[in-house]
């Protein structure tokens, strides 16, 4: 079986830290999750400290950008005002290595539609985890419900349909 790659942005590993699932999405197998060192210096030394474990034992690798991907990722923020560099460090990995990319960011995902890369967000690794039996619906519906309070970019019409299937699912 292939396992695909798959890039994340910093908001996807802040959701995923705060819910507690950084560590069973990770130690999974559904994907190999990567960031670029960019995505990864954005986050709070406190996030880091807790992706640290994950990084050191190869469940989260992070990816450094050498002279060659810097002076792409340059030209990618030059061509595209709207994304940040980090925005165009993880569309620069995705496309190098056909990776999904994993964001919560509108026009990042507008860019990588527009380009033809895969690109999810948090409501599908959910769907995922709770597909593949990772987490129970109560579980995924506490933890979904919690992130919708404090992250109002979720979408929230798709994540009162999961709340919703799962609560039903429940019974």
């Amino acid at each position: 079986m292939i396992v695909r790659i798959v890039i994340t942005d910093a908001n996807i590993l802040i959701d995923l830290i705060k819910s507690e699932l950084a560590v069973i999405l990770f130690r999974s197998g559904l994907f190999r999750f990567k960031t670029t060192d960019f995505i990864f210096e954005e986050l709070y030394e406190v996030q880091k400290l807790h992706l640290q474990p994950l990084v050191e034992s190869g469940f989260l690798i992070i990816l450094e950008s050498g002279q060659h991907e810097l002076h792409e990722i340059f030209k990618l923020k030059q061509n595209n005002k709207g994304l940040s560099f980090e925005d165009c460090s993880a569309f620069y990995f995705a496309s190098k290595f056909d990776a999904i990319l994993l964001t919560g960011d509108a026009r990042l995902r507008r860019h990588c539609t527009h380009n033809q890369i895969e690109v999810h967000g948090l409501i599908y690794l959910f769907d995922l985890i709770v597909d593949k039996n990772l987490i129970s619906y109560t579980e995924a519906c506490s933890k979904l419900s919690y992130l919708s309070k404090i992250n109002p970019r979720l979408p929230h019409n798709e994540v009162e349909v999961r709340l919703k299937k799962w609560n039903i699912s429940n019974f």
